[in-house]
């Protein structure tokens, strides 16, 4: 049985995540900032006949992150794949994007990448990092300066990690998902244009996809989006 850790999994794509790893017989670690949402999908996946983990980790916490990736490895040897899905979205004018704002956005969305990256990165050699980027990470979109530096910029990294990784076996992906159903939008969106956006369930198709797909092969930015036009 392989191992993942998915970041973010209490909610949105990393708990559809988390389920479809699951399903395809992934032990699953979730970490995430809100525990008792974490706890409730790894009892899910549990009640379902899957193995999971879980414990309340902010990604942005170098210790917690890594205490939890020695703990699965002391306890399952090694790390198969990570998932790093946790990330913020705030949509603000350059005006009112304040200096505290600016850094929690890229702490959580970037910063947090790169703690979790590093603390599996001993330990997942011959397995795969997928990153959880945007389309705001290969489009700019106005109000979005913070946002948007951020994906750029775990594209950047997550094109790094990929070079260095192949001395190791490491496979790195990113995936780009458009407008997706998520409890991050809030009211930043009309409901009927939340109706029509892509559901975590379907992003989340695309990394199983990933996870899963032949090891001697190596894919690009992934960039998702809903079909039809969602603003229309």
């Amino acid at each position: 049985m392989k191992t993942a850790i998915v970041t973010g999994g209490g909610s949105g794509i990393g708990a559809a995540v988390a389920r479809v790893l699951a399903g395809e017989g992934f032990r699953v670690g979730l970490i995430g900032r809100r525990g008792g949402m974490v706890e409730a999908v790894a009892s899910e996946i549990k009640r379902a006949g899957g193995e999971a983990w879980w414990a309340a980790v902010d990604v942005r916490d170098e210790m917690a992150v890594g205490a939890f990736v020695e703990s699965a490895v002391k306890q399952y040897r090694k790390i198969d794949l990570l998932v790093y899905s946790a990330g913020v979205f705030e949509m603000r004018l350059l005006e009112k994007t304040t200096v505290e704002f600016w850094d929690e956005t890229l702490d959580i969305n970037l910063k947090g990448a790169f703690i979790c990256a590093k603390a599996v990165w001993p330990h997942i050699g011959g397995g795969q990092i997928i990153n959880i980027s945007s389309v705001a990470g290969v489009k700019a979109y106005a109000n979005n300066a913070a946002y948007c530096a951020s994906k750029f910029g775990l594209n950047g990294l997550s094109e790094v990690l990929a070079l260095e990784g192949k001395a190791r076996d490491i496979r790195v992906h990113v995936v780009c998902p458009g407008n997706t159903r998520t409890p991050i939008w809030g009211q930043q969106a009309p409901a009927e244009v939340q109706a029509r956006m892509m559901k975590p369930e379907e992003v989340a198709e695309i990394i199983r996809w990933l996870a899963v797909s032949p090891v001697g092969i190596t894919f690009g930015k992934l960039v998702v989006g809903p079909f039809q036009d969602l603003w229309g």
